[in-house]
């Protein structure tokens, strides 16, 4: 734990060289939401109605903030990040290392969100409340957001770390990382809301884990949660477990059958 916590120090002070990468986002998305605001504001006044498919035009607008939101708590590199190693011949010296390669990155990707929080989500947080104050929201709603969003980071982590692991048999992983980035905005919400698609093809989704990566924590944060919000925090955080337990224990034999046949560049 003591060299999990060093490397996470380490990290932080390296990701933080790159605030103002993170800053960036900080102007870029107020000018996206007021777009957005724009463009539902019409959509709405040319459908004569207050709510399309349940979500009033606040929380439509901020469906699409929330997306961003949640990618400040959740997104990781990890992947591609696998594949660099292997074609650049860093990972045989990561597997010298006094920690795993799977905490080492871990720390990492913690570093970054941490990042993240304080020059990304903090500050966009009130810049976009006092573009649209987001009334729906509440202290109990807030943090439930917080608690999914947290298991969500460590899912997103667990099957971003899996398909990295791809690279120890192709080397290059970036096709595989598109079609995950595509499924992940399309399967998981973040192009539209899932009400919008049929409702046979939402309980397929259901089944795949891409919907406790980004849906679940933005209906949280929308406070769009039906029936009883204990009820449905209990469920979305067990099957968001289950995910991670299931993704972890195929890192763990996949890992050890692939670290066997592992070549590093130059032999």
């Amino acid at each position: 734990m003591k060299v999990f916590m060093e490397v996470i120090k380490l990290n932080f002070k390296v990701m933080f060289q790159y605030k103002w990468t993170f800053a960036m986002t900080v102007i870029i998305q107020p000018i996206l939401l007021l777009i957005n605001m724009s463009l539902f504001k019409s959509i709405y006044a040319y459908n004569d109605t207050t709510s399309i498919k349940g979500y009033g035009f606040e929380q439509m607008v901020w469906y699409y903030t929330a997306y961003y939101v949640i990618l400040s708590f959740v997104w990781n590199g990890i992947t591609h990040q696998i594949s660099r190693k292997i074609l650049s011949g860093q990972l045989a010296t990561d597997l010298l290392k006094p920690i795993s390669v799977f905490r080492f990155m871990l720390a990492g990707a913690i570093s970054s969100r941490i990042v993240a929080m304080l020059v990304d989500f903090l500050p966009g947080m009130l810049i976009y409340s006092l573009i649209l104050f987001p009334s729906f929201m509440t202290v109990q709603s807030f943090f439930s957001f917080v608690l999914i969003a947290l298991l969500a980071f460590v899912l997103n982590y667990m099957f971003s770390f899996l398909l990295g692991m791809s690279a120890m048999i192709i080397k290059n992983n970036m096709s595989i990382n598109a079609i995950r980035e595509v499924l992940q905005a399309i399967v998981g919400g973040g192009l539209i809301p899932l009400e919008f698609m049929p409702v046979w093809l939402n309980r397929i989704f259901d089944f795949l884990p891409f919907k406790y990566i980004i849906y679940w924590p933005i209906q949280f944060f929308l406070n769009r949660v039906e029936g009883n919000r204990l009820e449905m925090l209990l469920r979305v955080g067990f099957l968001q477990i289950v995910w991670i337990i299931v993704f972890y224990a195929a890192i763990q034999i996949l890992w050890k059958s692939l670290i066997k046949k592992f070549c590093a560049a130059g032999g």
